[in-house]
């Protein structure tokens, strides 16, 4: 196991505390540069089998992560960052699952985990964090690094996701403001947008990290490119596709064009979105309704139509804004709030889970040209 860990005093301990003694024969902490206690709670662990490796900070995280690959040899590879731990229980998933996949060619596969954002009350289960140490598998990018089968010429790896939970809770507003995580990300993107320019992971992520402040003349460029990456497929061995990139952004920057007043704009996207989609997209509908609200008001007709896509699954399971379908509740408050009263939308949203985007706080809708917290 390998954790990666900078200036994480506040969670090395949690961290560590979940795995000590559950199984695994070797656990490293790769410290990039800290310079709060962190070494010193890592050290404070030796007796339980914990090896503190430090390194200089390379202005990457793919570089950090092929660092620690070298430390190992022919033994499975389990990266974990400081600001994560494992639940009870999850440590036997892992070591079963392993078990299961013993027969199977190892050199280019790659494991996911269920990752759970405990703030967000999200998850993901498509980023890689277990590989067999053959020198097969490097990692690439400055910062939102993925891996790839460097053997073959960067191809993408084989994944396989297992139903073991990670927990994660290290971008609550928080932590994220204390360790200046957006401007970081922000800066570690430029310089993999310069060094990889027809990648359009680094744009989708310089999107998506960096939403509000960007300006909208930036997001439609970016937007834009990320159209033309899709037509030639670009992929530079992301499992993900530049389509489904422009899936992703292209409602994320909607909402910033949108609470800039480039409604236009936004509904060029959402024509877009429901091409990709193959049919009524989600997110298209989502912002359309947004666009009704802040331009003069939801037509009856047009909060029905919102209504019956909510209560299709099949659809809702598409949005890339969130697939549970909370940004559509929330946008249905509003409108039932400006038809029938703030006590129908009250009740309405407290049978919801809250959304909180540009446009929206604790699922209710934000005034035209707030300012953002």
């Amino acid at each position: 196991m390998v954790i990666l860990a900078k200036d994480e005093e506040r969670c090395i301990g949690r961290c560590l505390d979940s795995v000590i003694g559950r199984g695994f024969s070797s656990i490293v902490v790769l410290d990039t540069g800290s310079v709060d206690s962190t070494c010193e709670l890592a050290a404070s662990y030796e007796a339980h089998g914990v090896q503190l490796v430090r390194i200089p900070w390379m202005e990457s995280f793919a570089a950090a992560r092929n660092r620690a690959l070298e430390l190992f040899d022919s033994v499975w590879v389990f990266f974990v960052d400081a600001d994560e731990w494992l639940p009870v229980g999850e440590v036997e998933k892992l070591f079963g699952g392993l078990s299961a996949l013993a027969n199977q060619p190892r050199e280019d596969l790659a494991i996911a985990p269920v990752i759970y954002d405990v703030d967000r009350d999200s998850w993901v289960n498509e980023v890689p964090r277990v590989f067999f140490a053959s020198g097969c598998i490097e990692y690439r990018g400055e910062v939102h690094e993925y891996p790839v089968v460097s053997a073959d010429g960067d191809s993408p790896v084989r994944l396989h996701k297992l139903n073991f939970t990670l927990n994660h809770d290290g971008y609550g507003r928080e932590v994220a403001v204390r360790k200046r995580k957006t401007q970081r990300n922000l800066a570690l993107l430029s310089a993999a947008r310069e060094r990889d320019p027809e990648n359009p992971r680094w744009l989708y992520f310089s999107i998506r990290d960096g939403l509000p402040l960007h300006s909208p003349e930036f997001l439609l460029q970016a937007c834009n490119k990320l159209v033309e990456m899709a037509d030639h497929k670009s992929s530079g061995g992301d499992r993900t596709n530049a389509g489904e990139y422009l899936r992703r952004a292209l409602p994320l920057a909607s909402q910033n064009l949108g609470f800039h007043g480039w409604w236009s704009e936004v509904e060029r996207n959402c024509v877009i979105l429901d091409e990709l989609d193959g049919e009524c997209s989600p997110d298209a509908q989502y912002l359309r309704r947004i666009s009704d609200l802040w331009l003069g008001g939801l037509p009856d007709s047009s909060l029905s139509e919102l209504i019956r896509i909510r209560k299709d699954d099949r659809i809702v399971a598409k949005s890339t804004l969130c697939p549970q379908g909370r940004h559509l509740d929330a946008v249905i408050a509003a409108g039932i709030e400006a038809r029938y009263g703030g006590d129908e939308a009250d009740r309405y949203r407290d049978m919801c889970a809250p959304w909180d985007d540009m446009f929206f706080v604790s699922s209710r809708i934000r005034m035209p040209q707030a300012e953002l917290a």
